[in-house]
């Protein structure tokens, strides 16, 4: 985990916790689950998730966001550059939880090994660069 890339989280309380971003697949549905470990002292530990499972499977690559627990999580997605807001959402008991779909390249960046786990169990293999041969 230490070669992952972190980012300042501006909690809802106005404090700044240190993150990386954890990529994975939900047990049930395969979808994509986003988790942020903060940082205590010297190594990350779970802070807390981004997305959130519904039960049914988001499009690949995309995620409902966990706006009932960390409200703040809207304006650290678009900070970072990690997703955009698609115009939907998806009801469970009295919240409501937007769709987010995200920058392929920059999850790649921030959370390498995740995403390779993530597009493996999602049936997408990532296709070797061939560089052309010269004389």
């Amino acid at each position: 985990m230490e070669d992952r890339k972190t980012m300042e989280l501006e909690t809802q309380w106005g404090s700044t916790v240190e993150v990386q971003l954890e990529i994975n697949n939900y047990m049930n549905n395969n979808g994509l689950y986003l988790g942020l470990m903060g940082r205590e002292e010297d190594y990350f530990e779970p802070y807390g998730d981004l997305s959130v499972n519904l039960g049914t499977k988001a499009p690949d690559y995309c995620a409902y966001v966990d706006l009932n627990n960390m409200p703040e999580l809207e304006k650290f997605i678009e900070k970072n550059d990690l997703g955009e807001f698609t115009g939907l959402t998806q009801r469970s008991g009295f919240c409501e939880y937007p769709l987010y779909m995200f920058n392929v390249d920059k999850l790649r960046e921030l959370c390498p090994d995740g995403m390779a786990t993530y597009e493996a169990n999602i049936g997408i293999a990532k296709k070797p660069e061939t560089k052309e041969m010269r004389r």
